[in-house]
């Protein structure tokens, strides 16, 4: 659920289950009054109550839901971001109006499917930044975006035991793509979504799972599917990781979304709706205006809530007049405002301004140049004098020269330049006039180039050296860092220290005039290591499991097959083995694909046989 993303919610009220003395809660929200006018001038005035939604009650509850399918990405940033939200923005609510108490909420709905339940972390969010978790991330595995949820909501509660690979809904295994943001991809098709609630009510009477009602606990998945929640029966639902209290003081007005983040690759899934429950006390009174008036001086009627105000023709001083603005509701209630208008006469006023130099100043809709006398006459009607002193203040034009070396970046005025080339920026004076700041900006060392050669890159044994040569370009001096260490030699070899995984060698080249070039190279310590047995024997306390053995290995799957080249076991990490299963003995053949932590970018594969022996 991408943030940016927006659905419309709406909120269901019966009219018929409201009582029928509710007192109207209504106020003159808007009012579109000039506080001040010129005799003889008139002005339009429109005023009316806050809008109200139409809101209907199901089950006594505010039941807020949407049902638009989002694709869930398998474990990837798509457009800069690792949370998929579902937002929506309420506003039919009281102003001020909170969840006060864990029962405010009846329960949290969503209809989804995702294979392997343990990849992914759900919570709740309110306008506030409150937030509740809904389930927790395993915290076993890594993607890209592991390191988007919050280390308070990862690693599943003590207690779990259910398998993480169980299934929200019909899911299809191991879906992916070539194209992992892509919904439409192949890979990413939809599955099946079943109806999980989650809900931390005591008053509702709903019937919670098994033992302590958390979603991956013992007792809650068959045929490696989690049991859905029965929205009409109200039983199987479950306990939320963190209670719903986590919500109290959240405004009901704002906007609320739904977050899921998927913290380990190989699965995507999807949302196909999501249901907020809420208690109907909650629910705003439900009034609409029915007629309109203005009580005080000259006004005329419109339309319902639209009335024309005249002002006097001519007045010998500023004059107030209060006014009565009034809307009757269909509650029966009679709701004011009240508001003074002041009438003023025609005026001669005396000015003293600045203007910039080229620039036309305004009096009225006049454009001057200089001091004087300007006889106005306004659109509202107002006749006015005013004398006029205007001082010109100059404009300025600066040109800097200067230069910097490739690849540093200079600073002028707020920005950063690394190209050649002239930049303007406009400012602006201490008397508000445009000013000009130029830079003429030369590059410096632009055939610098520090490089050198490094071999190997990959050692694989403790004592073993890199030979190291210096290839820089048009440079003066230069020399390695190396671990805080600095060297001058042209060539050499550096012997790797045993005890590190990996090893920064950097070469800065200096030229005549004073520029720097870095060139990186990073040495890594291949200390991995792969056995693939070649017999096991599943019948036997030892030796009664078969998986690879590995050192340094941090992803791997494996498939085995049988002679009929039938997949019979599909390991997945280096922790995965295989017991046998129902398989008779025989010889079975096996391929292992993996990445070490030296060679992360680098997908190898080892195949072979394996025989069983029961």
């Amino acid at each position: 659920m991408r943030s940016g993303k927006y659905i419309t919610l709406f909120i269901l009220l019966a009219a018929w289950l409201l009582p029928t003395d509710v007192a109207c809660q209504v106020s003159i929200k808007t009012l579109n009054l000039q506080r001040d006018m010129c005799a003889g001038s008139s002005q339009q005035v429109t005023f009316g109550m806050r809008n109200m939604n139409t809101v209907v009650v199901r089950q006594q509850e505010a039941t807020l839901g949407h049902s638009e399918q989002v694709f869930l990405p398998d474990g990837v940033e798509c457009d800069g971001s690792c949370s998929y939200r579902s937002p929506v923005t309420f506003t039919a609510f009281d102003d001020g109006a909170t969840i006060t108490s864990v029962n405010d909420i009846k329960y949290v709905k969503l209809r989804m499917e995702h294979s392997f339940i343990g990849d992914i972390y759900i919570n709740i969010t309110c306008p506030n930044d409150q937030k509740a978790d809904l389930m927790r991330f395993a915290g076993s595995g890594s993607s890209a975006c592991d390191g988007a949820i919050p280390q308070s909501s990862s690693h599943w509660l003590s207690g779990n035991n259910i398998d993480e690979s169980n299934y929200f809904g019909q899911a299809y295994d191991h879906e992916n793509s070539t194209q992992p943001c892509d919904a439409t991809a192949s890979g990413n098709q939809p599955g099946v979504g079943w109806n999980y609630c989650w809900s931390s009510n005591d008053n509702s009477g709903y019937q919670y799972a098994s033992g302590d009602g958390i979603i991956y606990r013992e007792g809650h998945a068959h045929n490696g599917h989690v049991d859905s929640s029965n929205v009409a029966a109200r039983t199987n639902f479950y306990h939320p990781d963190e209670s719903f209290a986590s919500l109290v003081g959240c405004p009901l007005n704002g906007t609320w979304y739904i977050e899921v983040v998927d913290g380990y690759s190989v699965d995507n899934g999807y949302i196909f709706e999501w249901e907020l429950s809420l208690d109907a006390s909650l629910l705003p009174d439900v009034c609409h205006p029915e007629t309109f008036a203005v009580v005080g001086g000259a006004v005329q009627q419109v339309n319902d809530s639209t009335f024309i105000m005249q002002a006097p023709e001519s007045v010998s001083a500023d004059s107030a007049v209060l006014y009565r603005f009034l809307v009757v509701t269909s509650c029966g209630d009679t709701v004011d405002t009240t508001a003074t208008v002041v009438f003023h006469p025609n005026r001669e006023v005396s000015v003293a301004d600045t203007i910039c130099q080229g620039d036309e100043y305004f009096v009225g809709p006049y454009p001057v140049d200089t001091s004087g006398t300007v006889h106005l006459a306004t659109a509202d009607g107002c006749d006015s004098t005013v004398n006029l002193a205007l001082t010109v203040y100059p404009e300025y034009d600066t040109l800097i020269k200067d230069s910097t070396c490739l690849n540093v970046p200079y600073a002028f005025e707020g920005s950063m330049y690394s190209t050649e080339g002239t930049y303007t920026h406009r400012l602006t004076t201490a008397h508000g006039c445009d000013s000009l700041r130029r830079l003429q900006l030369t590059i410096l060392s632009r055939n610098l180039k520090a490089d050198f050669f490094a071999h190997p890159l990959i050692v694989t044994e403790d004592g073993q050296t890199i030979h190291l040569k210096d290839l820089s370009h048009n440079h003066v001096s230069s020399q390695w860092l190396i671990e805080g260490n600095s060297f001058t030699l042209p060539e050499w070899d550096l012997t790797y220290p045993d005890t590190q995984d990996s090893l920064v060698i950097q070469l800065e080249a200096v030229s005549r005039e004073g520029c720097h070039d870095t060139a990186t190279a990073v040495a890594r310590y291949d200390r991995s290591r792969v056995y693939l047995p070649n017999i096991f024997t599943p019948s036997l306390e030892e030796n009664d499991r078969w998986r690879p053995v590995t050192q340094d290995v941090v992803e791997s799957e494996v498939w085995i097959y049988n002679r009929q080249g039938n997949l019979v076991a599909h390991l997945v990490g280096p922790d995965d083995a295989w017991d046998g299963g129902d398989c008779p003995q025989g010889t079975y053949v096996y391929l292992m694909r993996f990445r070490t932590r030296a060679h992360p970018g680098w997908l190898q594969e080892r195949s072979g046989s394996v025989v069983m022996i029961r």
